[in-house]
């Protein structure tokens, strides 16, 4: 219900000018139509591995209205950098998700809102949910980059977009077969 640079992401804006961001309703609305060059996207630098017997879990809700550049084209995203320098980045199309370094396609229903979650206990593999759904099971790529962080938002140099983000969060949580080990002993 906030812009994210109030609520403690950095906002970082390359290229030829920030995308025109809107709030109605509690959905943030990222229109970086005018210019293929737009690049207006948050991070949150901090440490992100998860410890044994946890999980590192990022969730967003995301409608992608338009997106216009060379086919397949492809625009907003999210991407993550693990503590010790590995990565995933997902980027949106209008009726597809790109694992970018993998090179995996899963087709989407355009024009409407999908809930994705990620989750990874070691950050070299992941499950990737679409709906509540299981679509992938993919692996991390080593950059050159050392700093861990999250990003998000519109992310890609060349193409275009507009959408609307209902939320984005991320975090490290007991995995789910670990709190049914530690209720056990109380039943």
């Amino acid at each position: 219900n906030d812009f994210p640079e109030n609520e403690g992401w950095e906002r970082r804006v390359n290229g030829v000018g920030p995308a025109v961001r809107t709030l109605a309703d509690g959905i943030m609305t990222m229109d970086g139509l005018a210019d293929r060059q737009i690049d207006d996207y948050y991070r949150m630098e901090r440490p992100l591995n998860p410890a044994p017997g946890e999980e590192f879990v990022m969730q967003w809700r995301l409608r992608v209205l338009d997106v216009n550049g060379s086919p397949p084209a492809y625009d907003p995203g999210a991407a993550i950098w693990s503590d010790d320098d590995w990565t995933v980045s997902l980027l949106f199309g209008t009726d597809f998700i790109h694992s970018f370094h993998e090179n995996f396609y899963f087709p989407i229903e355009p024009g409407v809102f999908h809930a994705v979650e990620f989750r990874s206990s070691d950050m070299r593999s992941y499950d990737l949910f679409l709906d509540g759904a299981l679509i992938h099971m993919g692996s991390f790529w080593e950059p050159t980059f050392d700093q861990s962080r999250v990003h998000w938002g519109d992310r890609a140099r060349g193409s275009a977009s507009l959408t609307d983000w209902d939320y984005f969060r991320f975090g490290v949580v007991p995995e789910p077969n670990t709190c049914f080990l530690l209720l056990a002993p109380l039943c």
